[in-house]
This record gives C-alpha cells, sequence and structure tokens, in this order.
C-alpha cells in the first residue's frame, strides 16, 4: 500500500510544479495588432509545419498550452516589463519569455 501513496504524493508534486504561475520578469505580451489565431495546438508529434515548432509561451496569466510557432515569434511580442527582451528556449515543448 504504501508504494500506492508514494506514487500519489509524486504525481500530485509533478502536477502542482507544471502549474505553477509564471513570473512577473518574464512575462510575455503582444504587440499592438498581432494575434496568436494563425498558431495551432501541438500535435503529440510535435507541429505539422517543419518551419513551426511547439512552444508555451508565458503570459500574465500562465502558460499557454503548446502552440506552433515560428522563429520569429518573439517579434510579434514584447516583454510587460522594461529592461528585458524575449527569448527562445529548446525544449519539447520549447519556451518563450523574457530574459534580463
Amino acid at each position: 500500500m504504501s508504494w500506492r501513496i508514494t506514487l500519489l504524493v509524486s504525481a500530485s508534486l509533478a502536477l502542482l510544479g507544471t502549474a505553477c504561475g509564471v513570473n512577473e520578469d518574464e512575462v510575455v505580451i503582444l504587440k499592438e495588432g498581432e494575434s496568436l489565431r494563425d498558431a495551432p495546438y501541438c500535435g503529440s508529434l510535435g507541429c505539422e509545419d517543419p518551419y513551426k515548432f511547439c512552444a508555451e509561451l508565458f503570459f500574465d496569466f500562465g502558460r499557454s498550452p503548446p502552440i506552433c510557432v515560428g522563429d520569429d515569434i518573439c517579434a510579434r511580442l514584447q516583454c510587460a516589463n522594461d529592461g528585458r527582451r524575449c527569448a527562445v528556449f529548446d525544449g519539447f515543448p520549447g519556451q518563450v519569455k523574457c530574459i534580463k
């Protein structure tokens, strides 16, 4: 019975860790006139378009679901706080957030 409890606690901690909010210094916002309507959700194998990659965007309300974006995604975004710049981090899914 104890291995079940350990498994349940581990799964709960993993879920809580991924559900955490976004640090306010990492927040990106869409530039005026921009939208993400052309960014479909990622599939389990990534993006159908070979020129796009799967990424989460760090918004003030939390991380976006993984969506397919191009290399130029930072041209469509700005940082919520001054003195920061948009950056793309590799991974699956990748991360798009602001850094110093």
